[in-house]
C-alpha cells in the first residue's frame, strides 16, 4: 500500500488500457530485476571469500578425481568423489541463494499486481486453444519478467563499466576444472614411460649415443 503511488503511475502512462497495463509491467519488471541484481551483486561480493573457498574445494577435487581415473586407481577415485560432491553440494546451494537474492523483489510486485488486478478478468481480442479469450495479469506479467531478466543481462553485458562490477564479485582463484576428454590422454607416467623407450635402441634397450 505505501509503495502504491510510486507503481500506479506506471501504469497510467498511456490512456488505453492495454497499453498502460503492458507498459506498466515492463516497468516495473525491470525495476524489479535491477533492484534484485544490485542485492545479488552485492552478496556476491561480501561473501566471495565463502563461496571462493567452496568453488576451490569443488574444482580442486574434482581434477583429483579425474586424475585418479587417469591413473586407474579406483580406490582414490571413490574417496575424492565423495568430497568432490559434497564440495559441489555446497557450491552448488550457495549460488542458489545468491540467485534467490536476485528475484526477491518479484514476490512484492505480484502481491501489489493482486491487490490492483487481482480477479479482473482480461478480454483477448482472439480465443487461445485452451486458456480461452479472457486470462488474468499473471498470463503477460510472468512472460515480461523473464524477457526483461533476460534483455537486462544480455545489454548489461555489452557494457564494459557493468563487466568491471562482475570482475569486483569474482570469486575462486581461477583453476580451471579438468574434463573428462582429459582421461584420453596419457599421464604423466605414460609420457615418461613412452620417453624412456624412445631414448632406447634396439631390444638390448641399449641408449643411442
Amino acid at each position: 500500500m505505501a509503495l502504491d503511488p510510486f507503481v500506479v503511475w506506471a501504469f497510467r502512462v498511456s490512456d488505453e488500457p492495454w497499453a498502460g497495463f503492458l507498459i506498466g509491467s515492463l516497468i516495473l519488471n525491470l525495476a524489479c530485476v535491477m533492484l534484485g541484481d544490485v542485492t545479488s551483486i552485492l552478496a556476491r561480493r561480501l561473501n566471495r571469500k565463502v563461496y571462493g573457498a567452496y568453488h576451490d574445494e569443488m574444482v580442486k577435487h574434482h581434477n583429483l578425481s579425474v586424475k585418479a581415473l587417469r591413473n586407474s586407481d579406483k580406490d582414490a577415485y571413490k574417496a575424492v568423489n565423495k568430497q568432490a560432491h559434497e564440495a559441489f553440494g555446497k557450491y552448488f546451494f550457495s549460488q542458489a541463494g545468491a540467485f534467490a537474492l536476485s528475484i526477491w523483489p518479484l514476490p512484492f510486485a505480484l502481491a501489489w499486481m493482486e491487490m490492483r488486478f487481482g480477479g479482473i478478468p482480461m478480454e483477448l481480442p482472439f480465443s487461445i486453444p485452451g486458456v480461452g479469450k479472457s486470462v488474468f495479469y499473471p498470463f503477460f506479467f510472468i512472460p515480461i519478467y523473464i524477457f526483461a531478466r533476460i534483455a537486462y543481462g544480455k545489454l548489461m553485458r555489452l557494457s564494459p563499466a557493468y563487466r568491471r562490477v562482475l570482475e569486483w564479485t569474482k570469486h575462486g582463484k581461477g583453476e580451471e576444472m579438468l574434463s573428462f576428454v582429459d582421461l584420453l590422454k596419457p599421464s604423466p607416467d605414460q609420457d615418461a614411460d613412452e620417453a624412456g623407450v624412445k631414448g632406447t635402441d634396439g631390444p638390448e634397450g641399449k641408449e643411442k649415443p
